[in-house]
């Protein structure tokens, strides 16, 4: 009778736990997004200024100089509001993230290798990213297609809603998953790196403050290990990045001409081409002041939501 009790609620306990994972990741998700969305848009438009994507809007002008200059540009000329073109979208984070961090932590415990080991997480990640990409492959490009718009451009999108409309009418449902092979090509190696760092540098900060465990790791530690993580991956993975956001924010018009991509390898050619091996660090500085505060933001707290969910059941 004990043994037949004890196996009724092991599937109700990890069952729990994937629904903190669940909840903690939206939660932690949605804030970082909500907070560094204006860092997100400068980025957006660092990247694509001087490309060959005949997308109009900035794509064809160098203007910024840096995503603080980006960030000044932007709302001197075009209203602050620019800044959170495609805003609507955050909505869209928190699930997102709540698969993310749900299938991530589902995985270390599943793949063999154990929860410690560095290919366990690189493998759980890329898991991870592939799921969450159903997700966010359709809010990027949403979002994208706005932010690269200056204001009072001629036809340009009134809104998330209207943007979706546009795209799918225009170029097919399918063109609200350009661009998702890519984004593992981008994520895939940016978990290959920041993982099996943050995981280390955590493990590092238990022995170097005397913690019990990563569990037990004071907030400062956590905060300091998912940003020098995510700071180095997301710098080192800034060309691909370069490369999807390109493709993804290409409309359907003129795409067999010579002003935009057919492609990954098409793009990398053009760009170096064009713009020589600086092309492929464009935005690199508002990328990593994007994605290191917003890594940060949501490791962290995620960390602290479960530390917390774990004590109220």
């Amino acid at each position: 009778m004990a043994e037949r009790k004890k196996d009724a609620t092991a599937p109700k306990s990890a069952s729990n736990l994937f629904g903190k994972q669940l909840l903690a990741g939206g939660l932690a998700g949605t804030l970082a997004d909500a907070v560094m969305y204006p860092m997100m848009t400068a980025k957006t438009r660092l990247q694509v200024q001087g490309g060959a994507t005949g997308g109009g809007g900035t794509a064809s002008v160098t203007m910024y100089r840096g995503p603080l200059h980006a960030l000044y540009s932007i709302s001197a000329r075009e209203g602050w509001r620019t800044l959170y073109k495609g805003y609507a979208t955050v909505g869209n984070t928190g699930p997102a993230t709540a698969l993310y961090m749900g299938v991530y932590q589902t995985a270390k415990k599943v793949i063999p290798g154990g929860e410690e080991n560095p290919a366990v997480h690189f493998c759980g990640g890329l898991v991870a990213t592939f799921f969450q990409s159903s997700v966010t492959v359709p809010t990027e490009i949403i979002r994208q297609r706005q932010m690269v718009q200056t204001a009072g451009e001629p036809g340009a999108y009134k809104g998330s809603l209207h943007t979706v409309k546009t795209i799918v009418g225009v170029e097919g449902f399918s063109a609200l998953y350009r661009g998702f092979f890519l984004t593992q090509m981008v994520w895939g190696p940016y978990n290959a790196i920041y993982l099996p760092l943050w995981e280390a540098s955590k493990a590092v900060a238990v022995k170097f403050s005397g913690a019990e465990s990563k569990e037990k790791l004071q907030v400062q530690y956590e905060l300091g290990s998912a940003f020098f993580s995510s700071a180095v991956a997301s710098a080192l993975t800034n060309p691909a990045d370069i490369i999807k956001t390109r493709i993804q924010i290409q409309g359907k018009s003129n795409v067999n001409s010579s002003t935009q991509y057919n492609g990954a390898l098409d793009a990398a050619r053009k760009i170096y081409r064009k713009e020589g091996i600086r092309g492929f660090t464009k935005g690199m500085s508002s990328r990593v002041l994007w994605v290191a505060p917003s890594a940060t933001i949501t490791f962290t707290t995620f960390d602290q939501l479960m530390k917390r969910f774990n004590q109220l059941w």
